[in-house]
């Protein structure tokens, strides 16, 4: 097969095992300000396959569709449809309405979802085999527009944090204007447990840095100041999965980071792009090799934070 960055041939099929998947329409522009066409952007996710499909497997899929290109506007999906082949697997999940969502556990189904028109992928923090017990403890760093470097400057003091419980933590970029920083866990908490213990995290760092985060949902009542978002940690909340691409000009990736990283002053939220990541993972790796395989407990975090807000003379919450 003919290859550029990610790239492809006309009309392409892909092959997956016994798994057949056409590709219509890839010569469409989807981003038209960069010339992306469809096809390119199935490449791209059949390329990156292999980092991808570990943190999609088993989870519920909610998926951003643009069968036009971003410029015409995309949708939400997270129904599993009728035409969707028999192989794609599927979950029935939902904390008051149960929905039947799409789970892409390999490659075939991620390159068939990007033949769909999916450019962005959203998860749950949970996978099937224990809806209930996430296995990411997730913090969405949001600052004010233009004010990156926020950011950057928040995401260390999370990983601050997450270093005296005893939580491993990981950044990416969202591909849109902040950070994520997720620990990765492995002892079934519940979402209520780890739910809780992201506030009560995110209490003692806006309590620390009053000038510089909150947690205030308006924005009026922001002031300027970085939004410590942990509602991703409820059941049902959605994550961008590491390496989605995003509905942004230039397409933007979600891309995971080393720490390193956030010292670099040019580096920004939508900067690093579908036609950058190649030559990226050649020369820098995944930043998120790792992840799997230092997780944390939420039990144990739970202890140490107590002992840490007594120790500072807080309340715990």
């Amino acid at each position: 097969m003919k290859r550029g960055a990610f790239g492809y041939d006309r009309g392409v099929e892909y092959a997956f095992g016994d798994i057949a998947v056409a590709c219509s329409n890839v010569d469409r522009v989807v981003f038209p300000g960069d010339g992306i066409t469809k096809g390119e952007t199935i490449a791209y996710y059949r390329d990156v396959a292999a980092l991808i499909v570990p943190e999609l497997q088993g989870r519920p899929l909610t998926v951003v569709r643009y069968t036009k290109g971003i410029d015409r506007g995309g949708f939400y999906q997270k129904h599993y449809q009728k035409h969707f082949p028999a192989w794609l697997d599927r979950v029935a999940a939902g904390s008051r309405t149960v929905v039947e969502y799409p789970v892409v556990d390999g490659p075939a189904g991620l390159v068939y979802m990007a033949n769909q028109g999916a450019i962005e992928l959203h998860v749950w923090t949970s996978r099937r085999d224990a809806l209930h017990r996430p296995d990411l403890l997730v913090f969405d760093l949001d600052p004010p527009d233009g004010r990156f470097d926020l950011a950057r400057r928040a995401a260390g003091l999370v990983r601050a944090v997450l270093d005296q419980v005893g939580l491993p933590a990981f950044v990416k970029l969202t591909g849109g204007k902040g950070l994520h920083v997720v620990a990765p866990l492995d002892d079934g908490a519940t979402f209520d447990e780890v739910g809780e213990l992201a506030v009560r995290i995110g209490a003692l760092l806006c309590r620390r840095h009053p000038e510089l985060l909150t947690m205030e949902f308006y924005k009026k009542d922001r002031r300027g100041r970085l939004f410590l978002d942990v509602m991703r940690n409820a059941i049902g909340a959605t994550l961008v999965a590491p390496y989605s691409l995003r509905g942004r000009p230039g397409a933007p990736v979600s891309a995971p980071i080393a720490w390193s990283e956030l010292d670099d002053p040019a580096l920004c939220a939508d900067g690093i792009r579908l036609r950058d990541l190649r030559a990226r993972l050649d020369r820098r790796g995944d930043p998120w090799h790792a992840l799997r395989a230092c997780a944390g407990a939420v039990s144990a975090a739970r202890r140490a934070l107590a002992a840490l807000t007594d120790a500072e003379n807080l309340s715990p919450g």
